[in-house]
């Protein structure tokens, strides 16, 4: 439970930081040229003339509305990192901030062009390390020779050199994937059961844990799980063992009762939405009772009078292999694409984090019981679900 309770967490976590983690509001090259009023950030005592914030990065973006991916280099400025002294500045300071980001500019279709020509994420990684080094290195021997932006020949030079560079490169295409058939995911949660029929006069209702493994192709879903409840025993002498005169020769050495579910399902996703899908599946699960019981024996004492005796201990386990039915209902709450799977590899895959809410029922029948107990148990368990898909280009 311990090692299943801290892979929980973990998930939970990592669902948490997915759904609250925000991006400050950048500003592209794309948008256009670089404006005073860019400069939004708060100066202070140090603060030189004027500073900009500026970063090269290369995250896919999913695009809204869609199951679409673009593999996209992006050269961005800060604008609340990016400060400026307005009383102090003039046109010739906003070309030398101009030329920083063309600059970038430059670098990120350098990168964009190694994009398109099908490398892996964490190939990706590299060159994007290597790109942001080189353009630090530049931009230090720019900063020198224009005496950062004060000296206009070389800054008018440095201008003419990375637009003709850019005007060389042109402006390359941003690939658009689309995720595969394939997926694969993790899921794992919390929830109740509720046996009825004759099994409730039994065992009684529980929480329970659950932990399972997903995979899928189009709309094909097979998942295999194990939950873990541990229900009250209500039935004393579940095996009905008496001895010659009637007196109950075993009973429950605890009150509560491990209940251990395995199970394997088979379903088909018959609505795919943008932010729901609802999956019903049908198989069959393994459903064990184990609990401890004490033996006994009635000797009679001097004045004749039957008196209960502790002979021994056991464990007893009741075995029932039988169908199990579902509807899962994956309700998305955030997606992203990582630069490598989960499971190991090189290519890039989309992960989603999902609120997966499952009502099921389960049937069972135990035949070594007296008398043999048969029941439905329904139940309903509520999941953090990781799910995976390759990109295919």
């Amino acid at each position: 439970m311990t090692r299943l309770q801290s892979i929980f967490g973990i998930l939970c976590v990592a669902a948490f930081c997915a759904l609250h983690a925000a991006a400050a509001p950048t500003k592209q090259w794309s948008d256009g040229p670089l404006q005073w009023s860019d400069f939004r950030g708060t100066p202070t005592a140090l603060t030189v003339i004027s500073t900009m914030k500026v970063t090269l990065e290369a995250t896919p973006r999913q695009e809204e509305g869609t199951d679409k991916v673009q593999l996209a280099a992006t050269a961005m400025m800060w604008p609340e990192q990016s400060t400026a002294i307005l009383s102090k500045c003039d046109d010739q300071r906003l070309r030398y901030h101009q030329l920083q980001f063309d600059l970038l500019e430059y670098y990120r279709r350098c990168l964009q062009d190694e994009i398109n020509m099908g490398m892996s994420g964490m190939e990706v990684e590299k060159r994007l390390r290597d790109y942001r080094g080189e353009y630090a290195s530049r931009w230090a021997q720019i900063e020198r020779e224009t005496e950062q932006g004060a000296n206009d020949h070389r800054l008018q030079d440095w201008e003419y050199t990375v637009r003709r560079q850019l005007d060389e490169l042109g402006l390359p295409p941003v690939p658009r994937v689309t995720p595969g058939k394939w997926c694969y995911g993790i899921y794992a949660g919390v929830g109740a059961e509720f046996p009825t029929g004759q099994l409730k006069n039994d065992f009684g209702g529980s929480a329970i844990f659950q932990l399972g493994l997903t995979a899928g192709y189009r709309r094909v879903r097979f998942k295999a799980d194990i939950a873990y409840g541990q229900p009250g025993a209500k039935n004393n002498n579940i095996f009905n063992v008496p001895d010659s005169a009637g007196y109950a020769m075993q009973g429950n050495a605890r009150s509560a009762v491990t209940h251990l579910l395995v199970g394997a399902q088979l379903g088909y996703t018959v609505y795919n939405g943008r932010r729901l899908a609802i999956t019903p599946g049908a198989g069959f699960h393994y459903n064990v009772y184990s609990w401890e019981v004490e033996n006994y024996t009635w000797p009679k004492d001097k004045d004749g009078n039957h008196m209960r005796t502790l002979k021994s201990v056991e464990r007893k386990t009741l075995h029932s292999f039988q169908w199990i039915a579902s509807v899962d209902f994956d309700i998305r709450l955030h997606s992203h694409v990582t630069n490598t799977p989960m499971l190991g590899g090189s290519n890039r895959e989309q992960f989603t984090s999902n609120l997966r809410i499952t009502p099921w029922v389960a049937r069972a029948s135990f035949k070594k019981c007296d008398p043999a107990a048969r029941g439905t148990t329904f139940g309903v368990t509520v999941c953090y679900l990781g799910l995976a898909r390759l990109l295919s280009f």
